[in-house]
């Protein structure tokens, strides 16, 4: 059995990897075991040490890292290079700001001390469409705390996988501390299951993560999801107008459209509905399309065959659901895995394909009478990862923004995630957090100890 990396702009297989059998399994996790007991016990000094080392080299090693990234996955070389540079950036506030994060914290009035201790190997099931920043934004936090992760990659993005192993190990770190696990979804429970691992994070679809969890709540472990997402754009009639434009297709089609959180739903005053929808679909349709790896290029290929069979059937279910396509909508023809920018009007708000994530470049277009309204249309879906509010008025946006079921919301901003803050959903989108100082803390067993020695 073996994974083939293809590269979505063209449908070549440029690599094949070999999975790790039974007897590979054993030894990795024995060596994960092994690693945590001498990990957890390293000063925390030298795991800062080991950050400011693996930042320099993700930063040495942008370039290199940028081209396989958009040629497993065919993001924009552009967009591909920034990724690995914000990973750099994180390794580096963690480096700054994780010995504060887990610093004793004194109970106030009492003699209590909770003190934050690591708790053991953690696995990783990990997505394709951000490579490296997603599965070292649940790594670096992890490490500094002394944890040690196991990282069940995506299939299609395996030669990151393997890149990823080997830059912890030649950023210092020990045997074990890093274990990148070439298996299939049928071995995820198995590994759960292990008495060695001791809790579970998975970054994917709802599905696979409430499957993850069950198993994870089986044996009595900690789960940490961050899943899919249908984030609303709520633009007001006395929003910037050019810069809600602007953003709004800059959120809705950054890493070719596939991305958990990023606008999906713009929901629109109606005053400027028809004047945004046609200013919109204009600046989308003009966004640079082609090969991923020419710096100009904006839009590169959706990263599997099959995004473009499911895109396709959204798109037909959105306009069998009232929906008119007034750009795009169709795959691109010569080779790779191309989709125009779409944008559709019309679609019955509560039909079952409003409520669908879309992971391709498509923007579906509803118009809102009422501030009520468009809080309880930002609302109906299954999600609640991030959302959007753009208005000129103070007052309307901490209203809104109160009401929006959320982990994250953008005033007159797009949606994204900062090393310094925490990030994580509700309802749909998972529980738990990473990055921040409550990602610092999200793995780690806060021990109370009562009267502790100086």
């Amino acid at each position: 059995m073996s994974f083939k990396s293809i590269n979505p702009a063209t449908g070549v297989v440029s690599a094949e990897f070999s999975a790790h059998g039974d007897a590979d399994m054993e030894r990795l996790l024995e060596q994960a075991w092994t690693g945590y007991r001498a990990w957890s016990v390293t000063p925390m000094e030298d795991r800062t040490a080991f950050l400011i080392r693996l930042a320099d080299l993700l930063e040495q090693r942008a370039d290199t890292y940028a081209a396989l990234i958009t040629s497993e996955m065919g993001k924009p070389v552009g967009e591909a290079r920034a990724e690995v540079v914000k990973a750099a950036s994180g390794a580096r506030h963690f480096a700054e700001a994780g010995p504060r994060y887990l610093a004793d914290e004194p109970v106030q009035g009492t003699a209590g001390t909770i003190i934050y201790e690591p708790i053991g190997p953690i696995f990783g099931v990990m997505p394709w469409n951000l490579p490296f920043w997603q599965v070292l934004r649940f790594f670096i936090p992890a490490a500094i705390a002394g944890n040690v992760v196991l990282v069940k990659h995506a299939d299609l993005v395996q030669g990151a996988a393997q890149a990823l192993e080997d830059l912890v190990r030649d950023a210092g770190g020990p045997a074990g501390l890093y274990t990148n696990l070439r298996v299939r979804r049928d071995a995820v429970s198995g590994i759960i299951a292990d008495p060695r691992v001791r809790a579970v994070t998975v970054t994917g679809s709802t599905a696979a993560g409430r499957a993850v969890a069950e198993a994870a709540g089986a044996h009595g472990k900690k789960a940490v999801l961050e899943l899919g997402g249908s984030d609303p754009f709520i633009v007001f009639e006395d929003a910037d107008f050019e810069k809600a434009v602007s953003i709004g297709v800059v959120s809705r089609f950054s890493n070719n459209a596939q991305s958990c959180i990023a606008a999906k739903r713009f929901l629109i005053a109606a005053p400027i509905f028809e004047r945004y929808c046609e200013a919109f679909a204009r600046t989308a349709s003009a966004l640079p399309m082609g090969d991923p790896m020419d710096p100009a290029t904006k839009l590169g290929p959706l990263a599997k065959a099959d995004l473009v069979e499911t895109t396709q059937r959204q798109i037909a279910e959105a306009v069998a659901a009232g929906g008119r396509v007034i750009t795009g909508g169709k795959p691109k023809d010569g080779p790779g895995n191309f989709f125009e920018p779409t944008v559709i009007v019309g679609v019955d708000p509560d039909s079952a394909i409003a409520q669908e994530e879309f992971f391709g470049p498509v923007a579906l277009m509803f118009p809102f009478t009422s501030e009520v309204e468009a809080v309880e249309c930002a609302n109906a879906t299954d999600f609640g990862l991030g959302g959007a509010v753009w208005t000129s008025d103070p007052h309307r946006a901490r209203r809104v923004v109160g009401q929006l079921e959320a982990g994250a919301v953008f005033v007159n901003d797009f949606v994204r995630s900062d090393p310094r803050a925490p990030f994580g959903g509700v309802k749909g989108s998972g529980f738990g957090r990473e990055l921040g100082p409550l990602g610092a803390r999200e793995l780690t067993n806060p021990k109370l100890v009562w009267n502790l020695p100086a």
